[in-house]
């Protein structure tokens, strides 16, 4: 099985880059290149997951999988930094167990879970930090992820991460502001650089878009309790046709308030609103402006947590507001209905709880409830509801038990008519 050997020599790697930056910590500061390499420190992320998919068109999935990641980052020279990180994703059930986003041909007759095998290089990256300002540059494959992820993302719930070749340039706070702009040359997707279908942009489970996007964050703390984020992502994701039709302007507002009061409860609200347009000129791309809203409530104490809100991802002229590199599945749903807004738009009402045991000593309990509608068309989609339980044992070892449930409504032109449950069994090791 390729598991077995592949495995057994990264964690063998693993071992012995432990042991490197274990003797690092005590080195001197670096005065060469050289000692800046061998004083470095070592990364091991590890994640086994099973998960299980069903829906009313695909037969049931079952996918077990382990990602390991395993990364070296050099000490600081002269404000230069170097980073390079390898992933891997197996499957330990056979190629037929689940439906690899349409690239394992054996399992395209069961439910989609979109852990693809193979591996790649996901992070190689050189940074430059000014001792004069603490502004730093990072060049080449890397992860970002701007405010919530909401937009820009490294879709971190899937097992192969979603990285951008690209040039970065960020802020220290200065004075409460906080700056930010990356120039994207390519979006590295979910789908993988080994199976992921090509040409680039051409299909939805294509490895990855050429691009020509710039991305631009600023935040600033308005005061202890508020901080207001200005943002315009400009996409150009490439000449195929999906990638023609994600790209877009959008320009946007956001702002967070958090309270506290004599009683020990936390007040929250988040507020957003946005404004996307086309800017492909390919004949691809597709004409139009929608609107992007976000408005959530929430409390809590050291206990309990509770909150609702409401998510509105509008639609123009038979077109809806995208959002290609997100982390899509913190969003409308776990059960992944929505990472592909419809045509006719999305309204998101939902409204959560979570208890937290003292000391913990029991895992973390979530609750989510999601009643979907169209923007246009009065369709309503359907309801979902979702559980998570997280309990963490210490800083390095996680698990996850995670559950959705979707339910759809009936009717010819709802395109989200299918009910899908997943359920998800996680453990994690990072070191």
């Amino acid at each position: 099985m390729r598991m077995g050997t592949l495995h057994l020599m990264i964690w063998h790697v693993a071992g012995v880059l432990t042991l490197i930056g274990t003797l690092a910590v005590h080195a001197a500061e670096p005065v060469s290149w050289v000692d800046a390499i061998s004083g470095g420190s070592p990364s091991v992320d590890a994640r086994l997951r099973y998960e299980y998919g069903s829906s009313d068109t695909a037969g049931d999935a079952n996918a077990f999988t382990i990602r390991t990641r395993l990364g070296y980052g050099t000490a600081p020279y002269n404000g230069l930094q170097a980073y390079l990180e390898f992933e891997d994703v197996t499957s330990l059930l056979s190629a037929d167990s689940y439906n690899q986003a349409g690239l394992e041909p054996a399992g395209t007759d069961r439910t989609v879970i979109a852990d693809v095998e193979g591996t790649e290089v996901n992070q190689a990256t050189l940074a430059y930090t000014c001792p004069m300002t603490g502004a730093t540059v990072k060049a080449g494959r890397q992860r970002i992820i701007l405010d919530n992820a909401r937009f820009v993302g490294n879709v971190g719930w899937r097992q192969n991460e979603q990285t951008y070749d690209a040039v970065t340039l960020s802020t220290k706070d200065m004075g409460g502001l906080k700056l930010s702009y990356a120039y994207i040359d390519s979006v590295r997707r979910i789908f993988g650089q080994e199976n992921g279908s090509t040409p680039p942009g051409a299909a939805a489970n294509a490895a990855k878009f050429n691009s020509d996007s710039h991305l631009v964050n600023a935040s600033y703390k308005l005061c202890s309790a508020a901080t207001a984020v200005a943002y315009a992502y400009l996409l150009d994701l490439g000449d195929g046709a999906v990638g023609a039709a994600n790209s877009s302007d959008t320009v946007g507002l956001s702002c967070a308030v958090k309270l506290g009061d004599k009683e020990g409860i936390a007040w929250g609200g988040d507020f957003e609103y946005a404004r996307q347009t086309d800017n492909s000129a390919s004949p691809a791309g597709v004409d139009y402006e929608a609107d992007y809203v976000k408005v959530d409530i929430n409390a809590a104490s050291s206990m309990v947590g509770v909150g609702g809100g409401f998510e509105l991802l509008g639609s123009d002229s038979g077109s809806s507001f995208r959002t290609p590199l997100a982390t899509g599945h913190k969003f409308n749903g776990w059960a992944d209905l929505f990472l592909v807004t419809p045509a006719e738009g999305l309204q998101d009402l939902y409204a959560y709880a979570s208890v937290t045991c003292p000391k913990g000593i029991a895992p973390t309990f979530t609750v989510v409830y999601h009643s979907f509608e169209s923007d246009v068309g009065g369709i309503d989609y359907g309801q979902e509801l979702d559980l998570v339980a997280v309990k963490k044992f210490s800083d390095r070892f996680t698990m996850i038990a995670k559950y959705a449930d979707y339910k759809a409504e009936s009717g010819a032109d709802n395109p989200r008519g299918s009910d899908v449950t997943r359920l998800s069994l996680e453990a994690g090791l990072t070191f």
